[in-house]
């Protein structure tokens, strides 16, 4: 029986489908995070974890190494160590030098915050994250981009063997688990607690609150529609950041336009009531999951024309991309989207369509047929 540990960070529960789906074929499987136990222990995942800052602090990040070296070192059998997530990424291949039955493989989900803005200190950070990238490939067995411009910049800037490197799009998604029936009567429950306009489309944005996914755009487009008469109904869920750069209080000075939610557990029935979602982000991710839960879900998008966004929203097919930073821009689609429905239900139908290239069952044959390489 093959080994496989996914190491993570603070949402390494995404892991959880995609381990199911490798016991199922016969692998040991294992997942280290930050997360509490239960939601492993509900799924009778094997599950460890481990401490991690998501800031530079150079103590607390050798400790971090230090501490993944220890759990690494007990493997007494090869294993693949499969890391997710940029600081885990950065932190396995040092963690496990001298260690030959460690196999490691990464996969760069997005270039993250400091590829988000072009200044004087993020050009410094990029710099050392290129000198890092460089002493660790050494120490990298495999590596995975889950979209094409990613793999293009460590290709531009020497960063990987490429005979050791792949595309595959997404951490894949369980498209069955979105064809289940939903409880109507949690819909309807759900349309009464928010108090909807009638026949107004919904639009919707699920994200962490932080400035660089755009949510201030999405705010103020908001508030352009109602000062011009569309009185469109505009959804806001997910929870304020730890670093706060956007506030409760920014927020709720466009209440009278946005209903914000917070965080929330029935993420999938709203999308089910909801008409077109919107992500506006400008932060360098690998391919945004919620587009593709939006996307099984049969609704129309809208996202800023970004890597790892463009590679699920073709624009004018499964929906609309827009500019990044341009509020005017995501207005103006939001009233082309909110005022033609027919063109919003063919973006439905496609989105539904193009979603079927990332089916968690692809990116599992994909990611066996680079396992089987060390086995």
């Amino acid at each position: 029986m093959h080994k496989l540990i996914f190491l993570g960070g603070e949402d390494v529960s995404a892991r959880i489908e995609i381990a199911k789906k490798f016991i199922e074929i016969g692998y040991d499987i294992e997942i280290i995070g930050t997360e509490k136990e239960d939601k492993f222990a509900k799924n009778n995942i094997p599950y460890r974890r481990y401490s991690l800052n998501r800031e530079l602090n150079i103590l607390n990040d050798l400790t971090t190494i230090l501490e993944l070296r220890s759990v690494l070192k007990q493997e007494k059998d090869k294993t693949i160590v499969h890391a997710f997530d940029t600081k885990p990424t950065m932190f396995l291949p040092l963690a496990a030098i001298g260690l030959k039955r460690i196999i490691v493989i990464r996969t760069i989900t997005g270039m993250g915050r400091i590829f988000t803005e072009d200044n004087f200190a993020n050009r410094i950070l990029r710099s050392i994250y290129n000198m890092i990238q460089k002493l660790i490939s050494k120490r990298v067995d495999y590596t995975i981009f889950q979209n094409d411009d990613d793999a293009a910049y460590y290709v531009k800037h020497e960063l990987i063997d490429q005979s050791k490197a792949s595309v595959v799009k997404s951490s894949g998604l369980d498209l069955a688990e979105y064809t289940k029936n939903i409880d109507q009567d949690k819909i309807e429950e759900l349309k009464h607690e928010l108090k909807l306009e009638p026949d107004q489309t919904i639009f919707i944005l699920v994200s962490r609150m932080v400035k660089q996914k755009g949510i201030l755009d999405y705010l103020e487009a908001a508030k352009k529609c109602f000062e011009n008469g569309h009185k469109f109904n505009f959804l806001l869920v997910g929870q304020l950041d730890s670093d706060a750069s956007i506030t409760f209080e920014q927020i709720d000075s466009y209440h009278q336009y946005v209903k914000f939610l917070g965080r929330r557990e029935d993420v999938k029935e709203l999308l089910v009531i909801s008409d077109v979602f919107v992500l506006p982000t400008y932060y360098r991710e690998g391919v945004p999951r919620v587009l593709l839960e939006a996307s099984a879900m049969g609704l129309g998008l809208i996202a800023t024309n970004m890597p790892g966004c463009k590679d699920v929203v073709i624009d004018d097919y499964n929906g609309k991309l827009i500019s990044i930073k341009d509020a005017e821009d995501l207005y103006e689609k939001m009233i082309y989207l909110g005022t033609n429905k027919e063109r919003l239900n063919q973006y439905a139908f496609h989105a539904k369509e193009k979603v079927k290239e990332f089916d968690l069952n692809i990116v599992v044959k994909k990611y066996r047929e680079i396992y089987l390489k060390f086995f």
